[in-house]
């Protein structure tokens, strides 16, 4: 899709997030600070119901602008579409937004790996999918590794658990994305993303321990190599920070350094 700022801002500007739920608010005022977005460190984030890693060199606007995107594509998705169902539909629009505003996203399909491997838990699982499904490079697979024992190692009561839980549990349904942010050598932007669904014969309770295997639970995943136009980042950040900022206290949670 050829990226048009103008079609993109008028997006942007007619999103209504009307009656979007707030959720409960993760963070307490002492937890407002912590580490800022910096492009010397390899970083990550807990964005609503996705993790994003952001590799070494890629700049703090970058970082802030897919962190935001992503935030957008989520609230949206949830306004439309009831995950609880059609979830396929709600990653469908979560795509879709992203796609308005300067996403480009190879097509995928979804694919069931629920006996693929021998992972018996979700943590275990995400990182032999990231493995099958996105091809990584070391560093990338290192960084992803690091992410996902991070969000797992957390307090319960941690802002990233608190947030990734409350958005990623739906009744019988756990939907969440992981995502992998890197620049290469001309500064182009890259986003490999992986879109993971669980769909369990019982209600679902801290989804990254569950054991899908003894509840008859599938584990489908669908994996995209994105490029994000840069004149996007430039163009729409300040409109997606603002649409969005209502919201960033109780969907972003503080920032990770590794």
């Amino acid at each position: 899709m050829t990226f048009d700022p103008t079609t993109a801002r008028n997006y942007v500007k007619a999103v209504d997030l009307t009656g979007t739920p707030r959720g409960i608010a993760a963070m307490g005022p002492e937890e407002d600070t912590g580490p800022a977005f910096n492009a010397a460190k390899t970083q990550a984030q807990v964005v609503g119901s996705g993790v994003f890693a952001f590799e070494r060199g890629v700049t703090a606007q970058v970082r802030e602008a897919i962190s935001n995107a992503a935030l957008l594509a989520q609230l949206v998705a949830s306004r439309k579409v009831s995950v609880e169902k059609d979830p396929l539909t709600w990653f469908n629009a979560y795509e879709g937004v992203l796609q308005n505003i300067g996403w480009t996203l190879q097509e995928g399909s979804w694919v069931d790996y629920t006996t693929i491997g021998t992972s018996a838990q979700v943590h275990e699982k995400i990182l032999e999918v990231a493995i099958a499904a996105l091809a990584p490079t070391v560093a990338a697979l290192a960084i992803i590794t690091a992410s996902v024992n991070a969000l797992k190692g957390m307090d319960p009561k941690s802002q990233w658990l608190t947030i990734f839980d409350r958005e990623s549990q739906k009744a019988k349904i756990a939907r969440f994305q992981i995502g992998f942010v890197n620049v290469d050598a001309q500064g182009d932007i890259f986003v490999s993303l992986l879109l993971c669904l669980i769909e369990a014969q019982s209600n679902l309770t801290q989804v990254l321990f569950f054991k899908f295997k003894d509840a008859r639970a599938t584990f489908r995943a669908n994996s995209a190599k994105v490029s994000v136009n840069k004149a996007s980042i430039t163009d729409l950040a300040d409109a997606i920070r603002t649409k969005t900022s209502a919201y960033q206290h109780d969907y972003l949670s503080n920032i990770l350094d590794f």
